[in-house]
């Protein structure tokens, strides 16, 4: 049976490593942010339920509508967001989002009913799926 040595291998990194290291920690920052988003969102969206059910003479199934149409747009978003970024590519697919979350944000501000507020609150997490 022949020996067989292994090629000797560099230790050293590659050149502009450091550089690419601190992009990729900061890339996964803002990325984990995006997960804690959620939380903020359930948060904040639970802590105006009194508020909306007083305003919009809300049922609990509204209100648990309006809660949770977020969380079922993201899981749409998220389904869908694969094969749109593999046809349109990854750019246009983040300004898609980014478009999404604008426009959610505008509607549910200016939300005149619960199931509207539920739709923009749909809309936005569309925008968190993609």
């Amino acid at each position: 049976m022949a020996d067989v040595m292994d090629a000797p291998v560099s230790r050293r990194p590659p050149a502009g490593g450091e550089t690419r290291t601190g992009r990729i920690i900061g890339i996964s920052v803002v990325a984990a942010l995006g997960g804690f988003l959620f939380g903020f969102d359930t948060a904040v969206i639970n802590g105006t339920v009194a508020a909306l059910k007083a305003e919009f003479a809300a049922s609990s199934l509204g209100l648990g509508l309006a809660v949770s149409s977020a969380l079922v747009g993201s899981a749409a978003g998220a389904f869908a967001a694969g094969p749109f970024a593999d046809r349109y590519g990854r750019r246009r697919a983040m300004m898609l989002a980014a478009a999404l979350f604008i426009i959610s944000a505008i509607g549910s501000g200016l939300a005149f009913s619960l199931w509207d507020l539920s739709f923009w609150r749909l809309v936005g997490g569309l925008g968190g799926g993609v």
